[in-house]
């Protein structure tokens, strides 16, 4: 049995999905693809020989089934719990080789983690591995200290409609489509946030209603750059940083602006007025800009949110999968980096797809360009997808046209990984923020975990399946 509650104030769902098999085939990940874009390099899924002396997890073994929806399937065995009480802290670390190949055969001695810059007793350790080729070459693995529920994911694919054009809308659904043929497995649950809800309000395993909730994604009647087309039109506002400032009340920058239009296109002014119309007219659109884009913005943080608090009540891997173009927020950054920290505190990763795609150099600013040639230089809405992938161990995939491509590489990175947990030295769960940072002792390879967590107790946790 499956369940989900969002609490947020457009927002209030009740899920219950029934699960069948305790163990479950995984799909085949693809091979031979890296991360682009900037700032990202590949990761690569494709399995590794090798065997991991104890404290393993593989997903998938024995049968594969069909998904059942039946309430009467029965899991065998009594599987090792979750360690861990209000203050316990997982981390889930993906460590690659030079070739960006997984590192599969690494036991805790290899660890080392710092929390707030003290090391801490690693008191929880498994490897989870999706991937066939790894997981055929740790089946001999003993299994003791791997929960169970390590073998299940679940991915929430949240469009942000009010952050996504049309024809980036179109492309990214093709690609989620992709995604939940070819890498749901009947492990998985996932859910499908589109048009301000949670479809059907529930988490499934049913194939033919996620595509059915993909399908269901319908583009906003105003978005984020229907508003920025506005500042292309005269009087030209060059970016969002300049309609911020002049919201705030920087009349030299409206005054800068307004005599830039009157010398570019004088009858134009005389028609408004001259530089003074002009100039109010600049900042009548200023300010009618930063209020709707604080609106859209303030909307996709309260989705976020929401899913993450929810999805915290269950132990194991959550995975939001954020689709769009970037969101504004240039005045609002501490906020976005504590919802972050928040999320990384429920053991949620956040992965970003910006589905605008290949976007060429321009120069210019993104408040001023249009379509393809948007530029790559300067966009502030990129700032957010950015700082919350980054702080919850997940990352962000641009400048990418195949949006299945995009969705594979997320695939592949949510496939092997290893679980680190331990009790902080520090017990006092204070609301604040600590950083985390995870090495290892072997040469040449590649560390990548969250960056940290806000100190709150964890909810009691749940089971995802029953």
């Amino acid at each position: 049995m499956l369940r989900l509650r969002l609490s947020a104030a457009f927002l209030v769902c009740f899920a219950v999905v029934q699960v069948g098999t305790a163990q479950q085939q995984a799909a085949p990940a693809p091979q031979g693809q890296t991360r682009q874009g900037q700032g990202n390099q590949g990761q690569s899924n494709q399995g590794q020989s090798g065997q991991r002396q104890s404290g393993q997890s593989q997903s998938g073994q024995g049968q594969s089934g069909q998904q059942q929806d039946s309430e009467n399937a029965q899991q065998g065995g009594q599987p090792p719990a979750f360690r861990g009480g209000v203050d316990f802290v997982r981390v889930d670390v993906i460590v690659s080789d030079k070739k960006a190949q997984p590192v599969t055969n690494l036991t805790e001695n290899d660890f080392e983690v710092l929390e707030d810059g003290k090391p801490q007793k690693i008191e929880q350790f498994y490897l989870v591995t999706h991937d066939p080729a790894t997981r055929a070459s740790l089946l001999a693995a003993e299994e003791a200290g791997r929960p169970e529920a390590a073998a299940r994911r679940v991915f929430v694919l949240v469009f942000d409609e009010g952050n996504l054009a049309a024809e980036s809308l179109m492309r990214i659904q093709k690609g989620a489509e992709a995604f939940i043929r070819e890498h749901i497995t009947p492990g998985d649950a996932a859910g499908v946030f589109v048009n301000g809800e949670l479809y059907r309000g529930r988490l499934t395993t049913d194939k033919v209603a996620l595509l059915g909730a993909v399908r269901a994604a319908k583009p906003a009647t105003e978005t984020r750059q229907s508003l920025l087309a506005g500042f292309r039109e005269f009087p030209r506002i060059p970016s969002e940083n300049d309609a911020l400032r002049i919201s705030e009340g920087s009349h030299e920058v409206a005054e800068r602006l307004a005599s830039e239009a009157c010398r570019r296109e004088p009858v134009l002014c005389q028609i408004d007025g001259f530089a003074e119309g002009v100039q109010r007219k600049i900042e009548q659109k200023a300010r009618f800009y930063i209020r709707s884009a604080r609106v859209l913005a303030d909307r996709t943080m309260q989705t976020v949110s929401a899913i993450s608090d929810s999805l915290g009540q269950y132990p194991g891997r959550k995975t939001i999968v954020l689709l769009t173009e970037g969101f504004f927020v240039q005045d609002d950054r501490v906020t976005v980096e504590r919802l972050a920290g928040r999320a990384a505190r429920a053991g949620v990763t956040i992965y970003s797809i910006d589905g605008r795609g290949v976007t060429p150099m321009t120069g210019t600013t993104d408040a001023v360009s249009t379509g393809a040639a948007r530029a790559t230089t300067f966009d502030s809405g990129e700032e957010g997808p950015a700082i919350l992938t980054s702080g919850t161990g997940g990352f962000v995939v641009r400048n990418i046209d195949d949006m299945s491509r995009a969705f594979n590489m997320i695939a592949r990175d949510t496939s092997t990984y290893y679980v680190l947990g331990y009790s902080p030295i520090n017990a006092n769960m204070n609301g604040k923020f600590r950083k985390i940072e995870v090495k290892t002792s072997i040469r040449g390879a590649t560390v990548r975990a969250r960056r940290g967590y806000m100190a709150t107790p964890m909810p009691p946790q749940k089971q995802l399946w029953k």
